[in-house]
């Protein structure tokens, strides 16, 4: 998947390095589910895919695990741009009302789609060489988008109409992920080594967006970044040597995993958390996987045929 396909990853031991006191098990009231959705790239069929996690068999043999499914045709909209999905996250909105699915393709596409009816509130083609990998509903209904190749961190105007295109843009060399949040009211944008805090303000048809500080991380090639429900606090960060957690308030990020090649992290509402990241079962590139990794408790879903590169929690809560 172009840059995504950079860090090359090897069927490793799993070796956690973990900290008791940031395991310790929160129940959550925002996950009503243990549903998780998979950005299947495989060709000829790329799509977003709900399973259930209460599912042991997520073959395609088994109808049950997959509770719901999306491709751009199921809303009516043209599939250009659209071929290795690489994002798919749940939303509240109080400016449209009910829940929303941001998603994005490194082929370019990107979509607020209703959730579970499917109509299309915004959508876009930005172009392949963009490579988008992080994509962000924001609270006003305007859209935040990472691109690798690129190098940006885009706002775009999605709160103005299905097809609005304008955007303000900040430089971010490598950008993989977005993620709001609402407690700061800063968009933490990841990219290499550097995790930046930036602020959005203006009008929603006139957004303006500038960096309010930036952390050098302590390993490159970051890919995720994603809350740690249940301390809000913390945030997830992959990377290509290692998993990293990171604290808002002293600025630390502390080595969680020891692994490399994480595509994406996140945890369930019991703190049981979930990855992915390239084995070698999957045979259609080099990033994909078509197993979904759980730890504490230690678990796996494994999808065959897939060709997976994130996983992602049902969960509406920004934090």
């Amino acid at each position: 998947m172009m840059q995504a396909g950079k860090n090359k990853g090897k069927r490793l031991p799993i070796l956690l390095l973990t900290v008791a006191t940031i395991l310790q098990p929160i129940v959550l009231s925002g996950q009503t589910s243990n549903y998780i959705a998979l950005t299947d790239q495989k060709p000829g069929d790329p799509r977003i895919l709900l399973m259930d996690y209460g599912q042991k068999d997520w073959s395609s043999s088994n109808p049950r695990a997959v509770v719901w499914s999306w491709r751009p045709s199921d809303s009516g909209i043209e599939s250009a741009g659209w071929k290795l999905p690489t994002e798919a996250k749940l939303r509240n909105s109080s400016v449209w009302g009910g829940q929303w699915m941001a998603t994005c393709d490194s082929y370019g596409f990107m979509a607020v789609i209703s959730y579970p009816g499917k109509i299309r509130k915004w959508s876009l083609d930005a172009g392949r060489k963009e490579n988008v990998h992080g994509i962000e509903l924001l609270p006003n209904g305007n859209v935040a988008a990472a691109a690798s190749t690129a190098g940006w961190v885009r706002i775009y105007t999605a709160s103005q109409g299905p097809f609005s295109s304008d955007y303000v843009q900040y430089n971010l060399p490598d950008a993989h992920d977005v993620l709001w949040d609402p407690k700061r009211q800063v968009l933490w944008a990841l990219g290499k080594n550097k995790l930046v805090q930036l602020r959005i303000e203006g009008t929603a048809a006139r957004p303006t967006i500038s960096e309010v500080s930036t952390k050098i991380l302590s390993v490159d090639s970051g890919h995720d970044v994603e809350p740690k429900y249940g301390d809000p606090n913390k945030l997830w960060i992959t990377a290509g040597r290692s998993t990293l957690i990171y604290d808002k308030t002293t600025g630390m990020d502390l080595p969680y995993q020891n692994i490399s090649s994480y595509k994406s992290i996140n945890n369930q509402s019991d703190g049981q958390i979930v990855e992915t990241r390239p084995h070698a079962t999957c045979k259609y590139d080099s990033w994909c996987t078509d197993v979904i990794e759980f730890f504490s408790p230690d678990d796996i879903r494994v999808r065959p045929d897939a060709a997976i590169y994130r996983a992602r929690v049902w969960n509406p809560n920004y934090q």
